[in-house]
């Protein structure tokens, strides 16, 4: 881990999936991987996607549809160039990227939210 780049660390129920979601929604490269985690580096970014531990996962209820969870204390926006393909892998990885920009956005159409297959809602800024 390089200490002047900025990095973050999301927890995940689901290391490897969401792990190659970011990495095929942001056109992210694996740094490092391993059997609980995965290092994605995206535009001088360091994002780690590590597996919650199996005894600290509380059951999921099967058929039960996953809540985006668009209020939490943290929301991590990427860049992106070609939000086309973004949106194309999303949804075939199990999230999605919104169609609109969100109304406080104030009409700017180079930022969307999207969520990851666990709910995570992040952002998108689409490079010019």
């Amino acid at each position: 881990m390089n200490c002047n780049m900025v990095s973050a660390v999301m927890f995940t129920r689901d290391q490897r999936s969401i792990a190659a979601f970011y990495k095929a929604v942001l056109g992210a490269t694996v740094e490092a991987n391993g059997a609980e985690y995965t290092v994605l580096s995206c535009a001088g970014f360091e994002f780690v996607v590590h597996q919650i531990p199996r005894d600290l996962l509380s059951p999921a209820t099967a058929g039960e549809p996953i809540q985006r969870r668009e209020r939490s204390a943290l929301r991590l926006n990427f860049p992106i160039v070609d939000l086309s393909r973004a949106r194309r892998e999303a949804g075939r990885l199990g999230g999605g990227i919104d169609d609109e920009p969100p109304p406080w956005a104030g009409g700017d159409t180079t930022f969307y939210l999207g969520q990851d297959p666990e709910g995570n809602v992040f952002g998108l800024n689409v490079l010019a």
